[in-house]
């Protein structure tokens, strides 16, 4: 195999790559909804797979799309016999600009070494890396034994219909990775579990301080960063409800609490706890504002009916990220320590319910989660509900498909090759023998989805690099068997 060829040819490429990057990352598409045949998740959407497959046709590649869900890019195997199908599964679709850029976010900038555009990392950027990395393979001669698939999917942020679309149609791949993730290697992606909280608490007894209203989370698979309560101010004063709530943030100095207390409207008083958000299968990156909530309205002795629901969910939630004092703490040694986001919270006065978002390890039971966690809220009568599980996505270190991308990073990049797990989920869960591979490398901030979202040029190239090895490596007729 020519792969001093392959290589020639992707740096022979660079202005090339960034000029059809900034063509892509100009296609603003962020999932909208459905307008008719062919759009299931909007013009935009279906403008930037167009463009996409239209760039793969003049590369000389085969394409194919499915109903605007997705689209396939190809190259050929051998045909014989024992010849399998390697996918390279990426998206089109980004999430919403948001505020905050200093840069257009629907304009590739090339600033300073880096790449800025909503889509350079997530992913349409590797995207375009998968779509070159295979063109250097056929234009270099790579002979391949296995048909080499990119599927590009139109739906990765909001729910991953696309692949399943896509795979109801044309089937699935038999191996293949994900460049929608990090470096070097995510091997097991956990399972998850939703549970459900609740109490019919019969209302405000009329002691201490009466809460009449909770509330905290949009999303249950995000930290909240806020959380508010209205509480009722029939027994103290507004300033004697601050000056408490100034003593509980100065008590929680090392937890980072960050409380407030301002007037509201009936004589009532809102309390608010601001925390830090982030990813629920990482809950270690943020400050739950819910749990902070709930502690400090313990330790204020508010709620009335709901006291000793607020209590308890303090005392087994409170700023825990690993469900230790719920009772459904546990660990192995393929897929890490489970995680426990509090996620949602709602009361009305009369009906409190709390939702957790859970990423559990392959060791781990569902039902057993929620009979333990059951258990451990039994003296407060809270009821708990299994909304739903997930098993987790393994592919054994054994697997070729694990040593021959791990082989292949480290002999491109000199970078220690290992894989490790995460909380998430990627792609690869949507394909069997599919890994997470990139294109974010170890030590380089994660962007995705922020503001003024950014890559490195260098790291970027050299991902196109890595990803055009992998091919040959795995597809190539020259691969171990």
């Amino acid at each position: 195999m020519d792969l001093k060829k392959m290589d020639a040819l992707i740096d022979g490429w660079k202005d090339e790559i960034l000029n059809t990057l900034s063509g892509w990352i100009a296609q603003p598409s962020v999932n909208a909804p459905a307008e008719g045949e062919g759009k299931p998740f909007g013009s935009d959407v279906r403008n930037m797979l167009d463009l996409a497959l239209a760039d793969a046709a003049r590369m000389g590649m085969a394409t194919r799309e499915f109903d605007g869900f997705a689209g396939e890019v190809s190259l050929p195997g051998d045909g014989s016999a024992d010849s399998q199908s390697m996918g390279i599964l990426a998206h089109l679709d980004v999430v919403p600009a948001g505020d905050g850029w200093v840069r257009p976010p629907f304009a590739l900038t090339v600033e300073d070494g880096r790449l800025y555009g909503r889509g350079v990392g997530d992913d349409k950027g590797p995207a375009l890396a998968a779509l070159f990395a295979m063109r250097a393979v056929k234009e270099a001669g790579i002979p391949l034994k296995d048909n080499v698939k990119l599927i590009l999917g139109c739906d990765e942020e909001t729910g991953m219909n696309d692949l399943r679309h896509y795979a109801q149609v044309a089937g699935k791949t038999d191996y293949g990775f994900s460049p929608d993730a990090d470096y070097p290697l995510i091997n097991l992606e956990k399972g998850s579990a939703g549970l459900l909280l609740s109490k019919v608490t019969g209302g405000e007894d009329g002691a201490g301080i009466p809460v009449y209203e909770l509330y905290a989370g949009e999303r249950c698979n995000v930290v909240p960063g806020l959380a508010w309560a209205e509480v009722g101010l029939e027994n103290l004063s507004l300033e004697a409800l601050q000056d408490k709530v100034r003593a509980i943030e100065a008590a929680h100095q090392a937890e980072k609490f960050s409380l407030s207390v301002k007037k509201a409207e009936n004589g009532r008083a809102r309390i608010e706890a601001v925390g830090v958000s982030a990813h629920a299968s990482m809950p270690e990156l943020g400050v739950n504002a819910m749990g902070m909530l709930l502690i400090a309205l313990k330790e204020l002795g508010a709620g009335g009916g709901s006291k000793e629901a607020i209590a308890i969910l303090a005392d087994k939630l409170g700023l825990e990220g690993d469900g230790k004092s719920l009772g459904i703490a546990i660990s192995d040694e393929e897929s890490g320590a489970l995680t426990c986001n509090l996620g949602l919270c709602r009361y009305d006065g009369h009906y409190l319910t709390a939702q957790l978002d859970i990423r559990r390890p392959i060791s781990s039971d569902p039902a057993v989660i929620c009979g333990n966690a059951a258990v451990a809220l039994s003296p407060a009568r809270m009821a708990v509900t299994l909304l739903g599980a997930k098993e987790a996505h393994y592919v054994p270190k054994e697997h070729k498909v694990v040593k021959g991308l791990l082989e292949v990073y480290h002999e491109v990049t000199g970078l220690p090759a290992y894989a490790f797990s995460i909380g998430g989920g990627t792609y690869s869960r949507m394909m069997p023998n599919t890994v997470a591979f990139g294109c974010n490398f170890p030590g380089e901030v994660d962007t995705a989805h922020m503001p003024d979202e950014s890559v490195s040029l260098e790291k970027y190239m050299l991902s196109i690099h890595v990803m055009a090895h992998a091919i040959a490596r795995l597809a190539g007729k020259e691969a171990g068997r």
